[in-house]
């Protein structure tokens, strides 16, 4: 069954996916040969169908248009149509697709819709500071769409919403959440994805490193009171999560953004010895976890791993690969390294195409590789999971995600994955790209 119809029928009956206990039922085995210079050759323009790429975009662009409405679609980032707007302004910056949809037109429409759907719901601080899964990422979304329409008025406004969650996230009293989801490190990614995208950097010095001081405070006596490893650790739920959606990596990748990580006049870090020992030495601790087959455990005290960028390397990898650009220390590589060999192996989740825990999600990792090596198997490895993705087994053994067609779960992802895919160099996980120059 064509993967159109598989997503309409599950959508359709309302379809949830039985419970996967067995690991080997959380992926399908890998059909393709890994990379080798002899028969694939050492040309880039022919590890990628460019032409099969856009033709897949185009595809995927039109379901989404046709079908979203019967989702059940939130209106946030994560599983909502301010995800599918943030699709459309993607598909703005790539070449090969920004004439093929009115794509700010589309990036406007969605971002409205989302906006007229969040007006209906009763509003908390908790709302304000969530980027993901809140009102903080239709804010920011919106104000990077006008800012591509150069509509000024209109992006300064909702940097001025973004910014509604800013007094929550810089005091240590009252909001609990730290992670990336709804929490203070995903209005730190959202705040340097305003600044790498809007020219002006709105979002200052001073804001970003007292919400970077709040995270250190909290991260600190958290570890102290549990008496591990770390100097800092963090709670979602009251658990010690690790991977990159609710547990610490996203959160030290948040603090290795900071300003504190530019360097000064004397070429060091602008980070005191005591704050740059503690995230060192936290980002160390969470290396000693990863085994020998490249996996980490999705907590601190668990054994349980998973390859999904959620929970596990597919996540855990960004953490590394800005430490390693951080400190220039080889044991970061070789973590990323053994990572994306990992999810080479079991990365082709069943679990749907998105980016979250989807096989999109983990083609981002090869990107990731080949920006950082400039290696060709990086480069090779990410065509063959697209390629995956309009496979006949794919189609007909996924298990459909409850949100088809949104960004974190489903094909609006997926979308954005293929487009990066078109333009390697350039390419970012949404809200991660680890090689932006920092705020200045």
């Amino acid at each position: 069954m064509p993967m159109a119809q598989l997503l309409a029928r599950n959508v359709s009956t309302n379809y949830t996916a039985h419970k996967i206990t067995n690991t080997s039922e959380r992926f399908f085995p890998n059909p393709y040969a890994d990379y080798d210079e002899k028969t694939h050759g050492t040309e880039q323009h022919k590890l990628v169908s460019r032409s099969g790429v856009v033709n897949l975009i185009e595809k995927y662009v039109g379901m989404i248009q046709k079908n979203h409405t019967q989702a059940k679609m939130r209106e946030d980032l994560y599983v909502g149509t301010a995800g599918i707007a943030f699709m459309f302004w993607k598909l703005s910056r790539t070449k090969e697709t920004k004439s093929k949809f009115p794509c700010l037109n589309l990036a406007s429409n969605y971002i409205d819709e989302a906006k007229r759907q969040s007006t209906k719901k009763h509003r908390s601080s908790k709302d304000s500071v969530a980027f993901l899964c809140g009102g903080a990422g239709i804010a920011a979304v919106s104000a990077v769409v006008f800012h591509a329409q150069e509509n000024r008025h209109q992006m300064k406004i909702d940097v001025e919403i973004f910014l509604k969650g800013y007094p929550e996230c810089a005091t240590d009293d009252g909001y609990e959440a730290d992670e990336v989801l709804v929490g203070r490190a995903g209005f730190l990614h959202g705040a340097y994805w305003l600044n790498q995208t809007i020219e002006t950097k709105p979002i200052g010095n001073e804001m970003i490193t007292k919400v970077c001081k709040v995270l250190m405070k909290r991260g600190r006596r958290l570890a102290t009171s549990l008496r591990i490893g770390s100097p800092l650790m963090y709670e979602y739920h009251e658990k010690t999560y690790l991977g990159a959606a609710h547990g610490i990596c996203a959160i030290l990748h948040a603090l290795l953004e900071s300003p504190w990580f530019n360097h000064n006049d004397s070429g060091e870090f602008c980070a005191s010895t005591t704050k740059l020992a503690d995230i060192k030495n936290s980002i160390d601790y969470v290396l000693t976890l990863q085994s020998n087959d490249g996996k980490f455990p999705t907590r601190h005290d668990s054994d349980r791993t998973l390859v999904h960028w959620c929970h596990g390397c597919g996540g855990a990898i960004y953490l590394f690969a800005k430490a390693y650009l951080t400190f220039k220390e080889e044991k970061y590589l070789e973590c990323c390294r053994k990572s994306s060999d990992t999810i080479w192996r079991q990365g082709l989740l069943r679990k749907g195409p998105g980016l979250c825990h989807g096989v999109a999600g983990n083609g981002y990792s090869f990107l990731l590789m080949y920006r950082l090596t400039g290696e060709l198997r990086y480069l090779y490895r990410a065509a063959k999971f697209a390629d995956f993705l309009n496979s006949t087994i794919f189609s007909e053994k996924l298990l459909a995600p409850d949100r088809p067609y949104s960004l974190y779960e489903g094909l609006a992802g997926t979308v954005c994955f293929l487009a990066d895919l078109l333009n390697p160099l350039q390419s970012s996980f949404p809200f991660m790209d680890v090689f932006e120059k920092k705020i200045t």
